[in-house]
């Protein structure tokens, strides 16, 4: 396993242990101030299962339909005649005097 593939194991399993620490977190203080969770675990759980699957299968479909495309046409370096031509921009209307 590469050093950088590593760092990225490494970078997950601490999102993983903050998540679960914030978790307990909220947990207890639901708990301290007599308020039952929004919604019942197995429920918020499932959720958050298909918010995850739905984000992968998203990235997934993604980078399958970029590949899928032409590669842009190679960019030609600007001519002389391009940069001496006004630009012509209307955008901003003159300050009247």
């Amino acid at each position: 396993m590469s050093s950088a593939a590593r760092a990225r194991v490494a970078a997950f399993g601490r999102r993983i242990a903050i998540s679960f620490v914030v978790g307990l977190a909220m947990g207890a203080l639901y708990r301290t101030c007599g308020l039952r969770a929004p919604a019942p675990a197995l429920l918020g759980l499932t959720g958050l299962l298909g918010i995850g699957l739905g984000e992968r299968a998203a990235t997934a479909l993604g980078a399958r339909i970029t590949l899928r495309r032409d590669p842009p046409p190679p960019s030609r370096a600007p001519h002389s005649a391009d940069l001496e031509k006004p630009s012509g921009c209307t955008c901003v209307p003159s300050a009247p005097q």
